[in-house]
């Protein structure tokens, strides 16, 4: 596989939203066939906290807005994304997720343009919502900005008009992956078989200079 292949599917398995949910585009609520949901992911919702995200629908929040590192070790690749998965009291969700790159760690700045599939690259972002006991909704079109000072995350999500349809803020987590082999711990997972180069364990102890790189930048 070519290495350009390997990074936009190792992407779109990064970023893809649960199976378990269907989404329905704003297109399908005007008679345009709903789109079907995709495979694979892992944002669920957070439990409420710091991190707010205030839209016309209501507020919703979570801990944290996520910056998620995970380095690979053949081929050497490392995939970022930024993500948050907010509630609202009611049951409700609101999410973005957000593929950045190099650009974003040293310029604390990202705009992405809003898409409503799952294959994500730098420069695009995938943004739904759910209303309680409604279905879940994914917005079309419209950009989303973020901006990093220091731990602490802010932005807004503008419709194509240039109209605002959420903004958010809250403290900035980073979340780092690594090949087990850069984990010295006896306790550290290992791949299922030496062919299996893309399982990565969490460097919660941030014991690897490349996760420790990551932290220092969002300080």
């Amino acid at each position: 596989m070519r290495h350009g292949a390997l990074v936009a599917a190792l992407l779109l398995g990064a970023c893809a939203k649960p199976k378990d949910e269907p989404m329905v585009s704003r297109g399908a609520l005007k008679g345009a066939p709903a789109a079907s949901a995709s495979s694979g992911g892992s944002e669920r919702p957070q439990p409420r906290g710091a991190a707010t995200v205030r839209t016309d629908k209501g507020m919703y929040s979570a801990p944290a807005v996520r910056f998620i590192a995970d380095f690979l070790g053949e081929p050497p690749v490392t995939l970022m994304r930024v993500a948050l998965s907010a509630q609202s009291e009611d049951g409700g969700t609101w999410r973005f997720r957000m593929a950045v790159d190099e650009k974003f760690v040293k310029s604390k700045h990202a705009t992405a343009r809003i898409i409503p599939q799952t294959a994500l690259g730098p420069g695009r972002v995938v943004v739904d919502y759910q209303l309680a006991q409604g279905l879940p909704m994914a917005m079309d079109e419209g950009t989303l900005e973020l901006t990093v000072t220091g731990n602490h995350a802010r932005g807004e999500v503008r419709t194509k008009d240039g109209r605002v349809r959420a903004t958010f803020e809250g403290p900035l987590t980073v979340e780092c992956t690594v090949p087990p082999a850069w984990l010295s711990g006896a306790n550290a997972p290992v791949p299922s078989s030496p062919d299996d180069g893309t399982v990565r364990v969490p460097d919660e102890a941030l014991a690897t200079p490349q996760c420790r790189s990551m932290a220092d930048a969002f300080r």
